[in-house]
């Protein structure tokens, strides 16, 4: 349906992170419900991400590497993930223990490998690069991942490379968050030169954000669990059970634009409402931009 300069995307990458999960539903700290949170971020999914062709979770999954947390993230996501047809792309964080991820979300390989993975859509490559390193909360690559990296963004396909991993490569606005960086960023570069990589997905600091590395952008999405604030006064850090968010990623033949939405449920008013959007749709496309753009002349009836 003809609306603007842009057709619709060509593939749709729902972009979850950090949800934080303990066992039994635990709430995180005693205080933060992370269960219900997913639960409201699923809800939500099905509506703002109809149109997925893949949701990406980017680390983090469980808080404590529990067999069980990885069974309630896998309990709450994949029926939404069936009703959209859209496969689930895993990727550890410094929090996930590679054993017990594997083996309750089903994923190939042996227990203390990378979680490394390829899964294409709709001619896009999705790339996820396990960046945790086992016993340190830092990321770094594990031994043979560059090369592992390279051979998979090896021949893309049409629309090019997206490439997942839980520690974004850029710098850090929090001081004690440097400490836990991606430490091996020079030879990411070096990997990423002539790769067909049209965007990072990353997560780790509860926060929304975007930037740059090695002329790719860099796309953070806000945690389900909590979000960090960044206006809590310093040297601590502070945590908040609010502004939880996902995003949705839309790649297009010649661009990709990405969208932050609200995780959680909350009061909201139509600012269009339905009436005049069905009959916006209901006008031959020649007609809806007069009818939705133009202004009334001033001082008419």
């Amino acid at each position: 349906m003809s609306y603007g300069m842009h057709p619709d995307p060509s593939v749709v990458i729902a972009h979850v992170s950090d949800t934080h999960l303990l066992a039994g539903g635990a709430p995180l700290a005693g205080l933060v419900d992370t269960a219900s949170h997913l639960r409201d971020a699923a809800a939500r999914l099905r509506v703002a991400a109809a149109d997925a062709d893949a949701i990406v979770v980017s680390g983090d999954v469980a808080d404590l590497g529990e067999p069980e947390a990885y069974a309630l993230a896998r309990e709450i996501l994949e029926p939404v993930a069936a009703e959209l047809g859209a496969p689930i792309v895993w990727t550890a964080g410094n929090h996930d223990e590679r054993p017990a991820m594997r083996a309750a979300l089903g994923l190939p390989g042996e227990p203390l490998d990378p979680i490394d993975a390829v899964v294409e859509v709709g001619g896009v490559r999705i790339v996820a690069l396990d960046s945790s390193m086992p016993g340190w909360h830092h990321g770094a690559f594990d031994d043979g991942q560059a090369e592992w990296l390279e051979a998979a963004l090896a021949d893309p396909p049409p629309l090019g490379s997206v490439l997942v991993m839980h520690h974004p490569p850029l710098p850090y606005r929090t001081r004690l968050m440097r400490l836990l960086e991606f430490r091996d960023e020079r030879r990411l570069a070096e990997v990423l030169d002539g790769a067909d990589v049209r965007a990072i997905l990353s997560g780790h600091l509860h926060v929304g954000g975007s930037g740059t590395f090695a002329e790719v952008p860099v796309v953070l999405a806000g945690a389900t669990s909590y979000a960090d604030d960044l206006a809590g006064p310093p040297p601590a850090m502070h945590g908040i059970d609010a502004t939880q968010s996902f995003n949705l990623v839309e790649i297009y033949p010649d661009a990709i634009a990405h969208s932050v939405v609200p995780a959680l449920p909350h009061e909201s008013r139509e600012t269009v409402p339905a009436a005049l959007a069905r009959a916006v749709d209901a006008l031959p496309p020649a007609e809806r931009l007069d009818r939705f753009s133009r202004k009334p002349v001033a001082g008419g009836d």
